[in-house]
This record gives structure tokens, C-alpha cells and sequence, in this order.
């Protein structure tokens, strides 16, 4: 072994990137084509109409539902954001290989992991990422907390555009900070920034915005003007980006997904992009992800500040790799058939259920539904304050994921959870958790395979025309 490649155990514990360590520790080593930007994805041999039996596999989105909901039948479930599709064959061939060595020590990743993450995004989006700033990150939601604490303070404010991914306000709390929202309007079917509010809030000191980009739960793929009027505004308040592109590979109908750091230098050296395969290619459970910055600065402030994550979970480093160098016909095909699902939804609302309202949205494999006409028929709001009230004086309780109990207290949207599981038998999620502008809208993973996707459309109809 040269000394080029050779990996102490100091080296290690330095805390240096994963690209850091394999972009010059272990220049010499070669790596595969497809690490060197070309795919060697063919036809990906998967059935989506298949989709995947999860019961009983111990799924959050079908068994911790049903955990949660004793006695009621969960015909579908459509809450959380993952897949019921097989993964990409290539990735599973890999980890079974993986298991055939009976050994679990400290061990290398896969030494073409960060090219691999390179080329993925230059031969599909024309970005450039650098390999050496890249880090390891625990999920996104890892990195986000990261970056909150090593660039802010305790009692700091950090804008979101709502509605927005439910996490963020968890994430933003467990840093001991604040979310200031900038509510979207909705115009003609697609969500827009209130660029007054928006500016004004930053103008106001806020230091950090988190961009969901595209964005959950609304599925807009932001325009390279919008991206740059927000960024313009975010250079000229100093105020970082913190780019959230972990649906990036969902694009539907011929929409287009821009990097934030590809709009130009300006807008790379102010921000931090958060990426990971768990979405694309249904590797969740894995908790791998990753991270950059064009900026050296930032990724140095985030090592100092405590962000080592060098080594992950080895299988989560093999199935990414894996996904990376040969998931292109996956993506393409798997964006087809979801496109067509969109397209199912919207068609089979407008001429069965008039009282739900959705349109096919740019990206993600949610949809968006406008429930407000229904709310009213349900006379949910105030359903749910009979409901609290009644659950207050009689103790009513409920217990979260932790096992901590507490009184069972029903917004407007939780009343709708809950008529939809009871009637539906269906999970899908309140638009209040959202944040500001949530109110009337539930939102519904479509990504299930036709026939669970028209089960539950067909639960809704019939519950819906039983008023």
C-alpha cells in the first residue's frame, strides 16, 4: 500500500469530509464509469403496477398506523412520505452480496461514493457539486440541524414558506430556535412567494431560510427567477440559504427541477444544498444522506461545530452508491408511472369526488388536496371542538411514537385524519401541519401502484356520497 492510500486511524478521527478522505487520501484508486459520469442503467425490470405488500414488514405507513388506530381498518395508507414500489434491483443484489462477508468492522465506504454523487448530479441536472465539500449527513433533517446550530443562535428566528414540510418546525425547535413563516399565496392553482412579506422578515434580521426546493407539501418546481429573487433578497440581508432538494428527482409532466447552486456563484457561496437518495429510490430506513456547499468556509464551520458523520451505516453507503451509479432508467420510468397516477387523481376528483379539488402539481408524489368544501360539509371545525371539550372533561388521552400520554385534542384537521381512516380507511395527513395556509387541504402520498391508488380514491367516493 502507498502512502497515498493509506488510512490511519488519525486520520480518521480529524473529523475531515467523506470526500475529503477519498477525494485526495485515496486519489489513486479507480473508480467505476458510471463514477465518472456515465450511467450504466438500463431497463430497470420493475412492474410499478406490482407495487409492494409492506404489512406486517413493520412499516411506519401501514403498521405504525394501524399501531396507533386499534380496531379501525386501514385499507391504504397515504400519510408517509416514502414508496410502495421495489427499490432498484442493482441495490439489492448489493447489499445481499454485502451480507455474504460474515464480518462487521470498521469498514471503508464505497470509494467511488463521492464521484458517484457528482456525476448524478451532472449528467441530470447539469450541476456542478463539489466533490471535496461534500459531508455525510443522518438524513437531511440531520444536516438542517447542523447547519442551524453552527450558523445561528439559541431564540433565533428561521423562515420556511408555508405551507412547508411539517419536519422543519421540529427541527427548528430542537435547535432551540423560532419558525417565522412566509405564507404562499395560492394563485391560479399554483402557490407564489409574498415577496413583501418575504423580504420584510429577512430585512427584520432573520439569518437563516430553509428553501424546500421542490417544494413539499405544494409540488412546485421553483422557477430560476423565483430562485433568484429569493436569493437576491437572502445575499442582501446576509442571510443564508439552506437548500432542501431531497425531492429533486421527482419531476412530473415535463416540469423542471433548478439547483439552487447552480443560478450562479453568488447564490452557491451563500448557501448549503441538503441531498439523499432515501426519496428517489426508497432507501429511507438506510439514514444516509449528504450535504455540500461551494463555500470551503461553510463546510469548515460545520466540522467545527460537530458535524462528523464520516462513517455511516455501511449498507446505506452501498445502497446509495449503488442507486447513483445505475438508477437513471429507475428515476425516468418510475416518473412516468407517478405523472400517470397525478393524472388519475385529478381526473378521477373532478368527475367522482367534486367536493375534493386537486391539480397535477410539477414535483414530489404528493398531492395537494383542497378538502375546504368537504371541511364545510362535515362541519369539521366545530365537530373537533365538541370533540376537545368532550376529551377534557372526560380525560380522554392519546400516546405519541415515545409512549407519552397526553389529552387527545383535535384541530380541524386531525377531526378530517380521522373521518377519512374512520369512513375511507385511509391515512393522509392535515393540511394544518403544514403551517400557515395549510387550513382546507389534506395532503396524499400517490406513490402506490394503481389499483391500492384507485382503492382508496373509491373508499373516498363511497364515504363522501354516504352524507
Amino acid at each position: 500500500m502507498t502512502n497515498e492510500t493509506k488510512l490511519n486511524r488519525r486520520y480518521f478521527m480529524k473529523g475531515v469530509g467523506a470526500t475529503a478522505v477519498f477525494g485526495s487520501a485515496l486519489g489513486s484508486v479507480p473508480v467505476t464509469a458510471a463514477g465518472m459520469g456515465q450511467s450504466s442503467s438500463m431497463s430497470t425490470t420493475i412492474n410499478f403496477d406490482d407495487g409492494y405488500d409492506r404489512v406486517d414488514t413493520g412499516s411506519i405507513k401501514f403498521d405504525l398506523i394501524k399501531m396507533f388506530n386499534p380496531g379501525k381498518q386501514l385499507d391504504v395508507g397515504m400519510g408517509i412520505a416514502d414508496m410502495d414500489f421495489r427499490t432498484l434491483p442493482q441495490v439489492t443484489a448489493a447489499l445481499k452480496k454485502r451480507l455474504e462477508t460474515e464480518n462487521w468492522g470498521y469498514e471503508l465506504p464505497p470509494l467511488d461514493y463521492p464521484a458517484n454523487i457528482v456525476s448524478w448530479n451532472k449528467r441530470r441536472y447539469g450541476a456542478d457539486v463539489p466533490k471535496g465539500n461534500i459531508l455525510n449527513s443522518v438524513g437531511v433533517l440531520d444536516g438542517v440541524l447542523s447547519i442551524l446550530n453552527a450558523f445561528g443562535e439559541e431564540g433565533d428566528h428561521v423562515l420556511v414558506n408555508t405551507p412547508t414540510y411539517s419536519s422543519f418546525f421540529t427541527t427548528i425547535h430542537q435547535a432551540n430556535m423560532h419558525e417565522a413563516m412566509n405564507e404562499m399565496k395560492l394563485v391560479n392553482g399554483r402557490y407564489e412567494i409574498d415577496w413583501e412579506d418575504f423580504e420584510a422578515q429577512i430585512a427584520g434580521g432573520i439569518k437563516q431560510f430553509i428553501l424546500c426546493n421542490p417544494q413539499n407539501p405544494t409540488g412546485n418546481c421553483w422557477s430560476a427567477e423565483e430562485l433568484k429573487r429569493m436569493g437576491d433578497i437572502c445575499n442582501k440581508h446576509n442571510c443564508l440559504v439552506i437548500a432542501d432538494e431531497i425531492h429533486c428527482d421527482f419531476v412530473l409532466d415535463g416540469a423542471k427541477y433548478i439547483p439552487y447552486a447552480s443560478l450562479g456563484d453568488e447564490y452557491a457561496q451563500n448557501s448549503i444544498s441538503l441531498k439523499s437518495t432515501s426519496k428517489s429510490f426508497n432507501l429511507a430506513s438506510h439514514r444516509t444522506g449528504y450535504l455540500f456547499s461551494h463555500n470551503r468556509a461553510h463546510i469548515d464551520k460545520l466540522l467545527k461545530f460537530g458535524h462528523q458523520r464520516l462513517l455511516l451505516n455501511i449498507m446505506g453507503m452501498i445502497a446509495s452508491n449503488e442507486a447513483l451509479k445505475h438508477g437513471d432508467a429507475y428515476i425516468d420510468e418510475q416518473n412516468a408511472y407517478l405523472t400517470e397516477n397525478a393524472k388519475y387523481v385529478e381526473k378521477f376528483c373532478a368527475e367522482r369526488i367534486p367536493l375534493i379539488k386537486y391539480n397535477v402539481q410539477d414535483g414530489t408524489y404528493l398531492a395537494w388536496l383542497d378538502i375546504s368544501a368537504l371541511s364545510e360539509k362535515l362541519d369539521a371545525k366545530n365537530k373537533a371542538i365538541e370533540i376537545t371539550a368532550y376529551n377534557v372533561a372526560n380525560n380522554v388521552m392519546k400516546t405519541d411514537f415515545f409512549g407519552v400520554e397526553s389529552i387527545k385534542k383535535l384541530g380541524t384537521g386531525d377531526y378530517l385524519k380521522e373521518w377519512f381512516m374512520d369512513n375511507a380507511r385511509i391515512d393522509i395527513n392535515p393540511g394544518e401541519n403544514y403551517g400557515k395556509g395549510g387550513e382546507g387541504f389534506m395532503r396524499m402520498n400517490m406513490a402506490t401502484n394503481r389499483k391500492m391508488l384507485e382503492l382508496a380514491l373509491t373508499n373516498i367516493e363511497k364515504a363522501v356520497n354516504a352524507l
